[in-house]
């Protein structure tokens, strides 16, 4: 009787044990689901998406179904001279419709900013998180590093436009620091990297004709070679170059875009921005 009572206590004993943790495993899955599903989210994200210049809260486009623009450049994304909505914008509110989702769009651009200047706002912490973001980023820059003075003078003569070359030799290289830049923070998610040309780097239309014919035919020279040169430097880092000179002056370069300029000859009015924007649309139309 007594070896029957220390036999049945010994049971209890185990049997308590193995039961209450019987009792946790139900748990454990619930538990552990957390954690498997933010393993499952790291997954979907490329490792070139966790540096340090993407913080973690940074919003993920294919998460919150947002399409994504950053405008950099000048002021003609800006919106200089201009009571009305930049092509920035209106492209991002496009392309969101398209897609059938909203659109937010950054659009960083600076009155006055050169190529040099726009490197340097690449390294704010707040410009790089806006862009690994980015579904599309928009670029229109370089007119701003050319000095306007000589542009009439023999040294600046068409087509050889020689006294600005050490100019657009220095932003070459800049050009193409830019663009790598943006490919570097946009890392291996898809995205789209636009960047325009200019119809003219420096005045336009009636305010160019003003200044004299050598005006007009040496500011179309360097134009022509400054478009070509952003151009290349598109085509180097897997960027898509977007034409305005054809867009503002049709295919034989002559048209008068003066309808399309602000009263200062320099930047787009509201239907200007409206041209950019079709121009910039076609491109990602047939993408």
């Amino acid at each position: 009787m007594l070896a029957g009572l220390v036999v049945a206590a010994t049971l209890l004993l185990v049997v308590g044990p193995r039961a209450a943790r019987a009792l946790g495993r139900p748990r454990s899955p619930a538990a552990s689901a957390p954690s498997l599903s933010r393993v499952s989210g790291s997954q979907q994200r490329p490792a070139t998406r966790q540096r340090a210049e993407t913080p973690s809260a940074s919003p993920s486009p294919s998460r919150s179904g947002a399409y994504r623009v950053v405008g950099l450049g000048d002021s003609v994304p800006a919106g200089d001279e201009c009571d009305c909505t930049s092509y920035v914008s209106l492209v991002g509110r496009h392309e969101a419709q398209r897609r059938g989702g909203s659109a937010v769009v950054a659009n960083l651009a600076q009155g006055g900013l050169t190529t040099a200047g726009l490197l340097d706002q690449l390294e704010d912490s707040s410009v790089r998180h806006q862009i690994s973001a980015a579904n599309l980023v928009i670029v229109t820059i370089g007119a701003n590093d050319f000095d306007p003075d000589p542009v009439a003078d023999d040294s600046c003569r068409a087509p050889d436009v020689s006294c600005f070359r050490s100019t657009l030799r220095q932003q070459a290289a800049q050009l193409d620091a830019v663009l790598e830049k943006v490919d570097g923070l946009l890392g291996d998610r898809s995205a789209t990297v636009l960047i325009t040309g200019y119809w003219n780097v420096f005045l336009d239309g009636d305010v160019a004709a003003a200044n004299g014919d050598d005006y007009v035919r040496n500011s179309i020279a360097l134009t022509q070679t400054e478009n070509a040169q952003i151009a290349a430097a598109a085509q180097a880092r897997g960027a898509t170059y977007v034409d305005l000179l054809t867009a503002f002056k049709g295919a034989s370069g002559t048209k008068d875009d003066t309808p399309l300029l602000a009263d200062d000859g320099d930047h787009p009015n509201a239907a200007g921005h409206a041209k950019i924007a079709e121009a910039l649309e076609s491109v990602l139309a047939s993408r």
